[in-house]
């Protein structure tokens, strides 16, 4: 009895060992808890005269290249990590996850919009300068392309609607699902708008069955083109763009809709990788395998 004991305790400690050093040298795959500044704005009553934001969203797994969402706890805008790295969401680029922590990805430039009434509003990315991985392994692959919001949905009469939703590569429109996009799990456990142009970890659990798989990896811009409708008015300036005045203004990093947004106060969702200290604290430990959403 007393060696199946010690072997038990043996396996368990080389196993914790193994995890910590496997932790420390890749980002893990992680989920990360709404901030505070999230949480307030999940609580709000909605305001169909109000002005709300939306964020561009990505990840490429592998590279670990990645937009949080902007209430995410460790990685938005009062993220902790991103503190730790003097690093600020809304400075205007992607960012990477690696061994020497949360790193900005110099030249990229990133476009939010600001929502003032019903209209098509556009964000994305522009000036990757090839810094996405071209390799198309199972390791290394774009992920996540979506729209995280500080627009409230808890109330269930909140009219707010997406529709019309158009994923543009290079400036060449890839075909996504017809769905409005939403309330996905992440809108359920924040509470506030999200959606998806394209989401490989639903894709395994068997939902968003159409959604893309960007076989080619963009080299240069990608944006998001979304109707928003549910306020009480419309916005003059928010008017649908043909693909190639969208990727003309991904040069400029400019929109007919909305300038680059730098917001200071935002996934439940599967979020970027971060890096794990594991201590081992007891002889018996369970160890919990969870996939990300």
């Amino acid at each position: 009895m007393r060696k199946s004991l010690r072997k038990v305790a043996a396996t368990v400690s080389a196993l914790a060992l193994a995890l910590a050093v496997t932790a420390t040298a890749v980002p893990a795959d992680v989920s990360a808890a709404t901030s505070k500044a999230g949480k307030k704005a999940a609580k709000a009553d909605f305001d169909a005269d109000g002005t709300y934001h939306a964020y561009f969203g990505f990840q490429e797994t592998g590279t670990w290249i990645f937009r949080d969402e902007w209430y995410s706890d460790t990685l938005g805008i009062d993220g902790k990590d991103m503190k730790k790295a003097k690093l600020a969401f809304d400075n205007g680029t992607l960012f990477q996850s690696g061994k020497k922590g949360v790193t900005a990805i110099e030249g990229t430039q990133v476009q939010d919009a600001e929502i003032k009434g019903n209209g098509t509003y556009t964000v994305g990315v522009s000036g990757l300068n090839n810094c996405l991985d071209t390799k198309g392994d199972s390791e290394t692959k774009v992920s996540m392309i979506y729209v995280d919001t500080d627009i409230p949905m808890a109330a269930k009469d909140n009219p707010v609607t997406i529709s019309d939703v158009k994923l543009l590569c290079d400036g060449k429109e890839i075909s996504v699902p017809s769905d409005p996009f939403y309330p996905t799990e992440y809108t359920d456990e924040s509470k506030l708008l999200r959606f998806d142009a394209m989401n490989s970890y639903q894709k395994d659990k068997g939902e968003y069955a159409d959604s893309p798989d960007i076989t080619v990896v963009p080299t240069d811009s990608i944006q998001i083109q979304f109707t928003v409708s549910g306020f009480n008015s419309d916005n003059p300036d928010a008017v649908a763009e043909s693909a190639d005045a969208t990727s003309a203004s991904s040069d400029a990093n400019t929109t007919s809709d909305a300038s680059t947004t730098s917001t200071t106060s935002k996934k439940s969702s599967p979020v970027v990788p971060i890096v794990i200290v594991v201590v081992v604290v007891a002889v018996v430990a369970v160890v919990v395998v969870k996939k990300k959403k």
